[in-house]
């Protein structure tokens, strides 16, 4: 009984291990979850912009091949300084901290492969704090400059690709760009440009079985010791 319950152990550990190298990865029905760090590039009235980082979870299912549907729920902090030619204010920097959720339709062009490069379009909900730096008598302070905390919205799109280094294993690299959705990102309301932003994100995501894997594993199992 005991070199019987060690045969089947074994021979799951195998399977698992080769269906991990061997099988098509973005199948129908996978569901995929992960974590990402993110890098926004900011365009505003200000200039100058300084790093802007971020992170978030992510999900990912495949629905049929070649489509699946993508979310990201994450943070971010916006921050710039030096306001563009011929901008007049006291403002000398800005620092906005935002929290998205995105929604993606995405179109995976190789499914199957190792590599999978993609391309998604989508809308986001953002909601914003930001806080503009003005100078005053007492020196440097933040002010909301009138633009407080706003829910706004926006339609996205990119393009991105997943490493995948098992089955159930992939790293993915995608870059987005928000269109304009508002002047007050900066916090900065009476600017001459529309407000946007484009985040580049790296990401790790696992996947669990897809709906054929149980099948296939009870399928090798039952030829194994018939």
């Amino acid at each position: 009984m005991k070199n019987l319950v060690l045969r089947i152990s074994t021979t799951m550990v195998v399977l698992f291990l080769v269906s991990a190298v061997a099988m098509g990865q973005m199948r129908s029905n996978k569901l995929g979850v992960g974590v990402s760090g993110s890098y926004f590039m900011l365009q505003s009235d200000f200039s100058t912009a300084s790093p802007s980082i971020g992170g978030g979870v992510d999900l990912s299912y495949s629905v049929v091949e070649y489509f699946s549907v993508r979310t990201s729920l994450g943070v971010g902090l916006l921050e710039a300084k030096t306001l563009k030619s011929g901008t007049t204010t006291l403002a000398t920097s800005m620092q906005t901290a935002l929290i998205f959720g995105n929604l993606y339709l995405t179109a995976d062009l190789i499914p199957n492969g190792s590599v999978n490069p993609f391309v998604f379009v989508g809308g986001s909900g953002v909601f914003i704090d930001s806080r503009a730096t003005i100078a005053g008598d007492a020196g440097a302070v933040f002010s909301t400059t009138g633009v407080g905390k706003r829910m706004k919205g926006t339609v996205i799109g990119g393009v991105g690709v997943d490493f995948f280094a098992s089955e159930f294993l992939s790293f993915t690299l995608q870059g987005e760009y928000g269109l304009p959705y508002s002047d007050v990102v900066d916090g900065y309301a009476v600017g001459g440009d529309k407000d946007g932003y484009q985040r580049i994100s790296l990401g790790v995501r696992y996947y669990f079985f897809d709906q054929d894997f149980m099948t296939r594993m009870l399928k090798a199992l039952e030829e194994r010791y018939k």
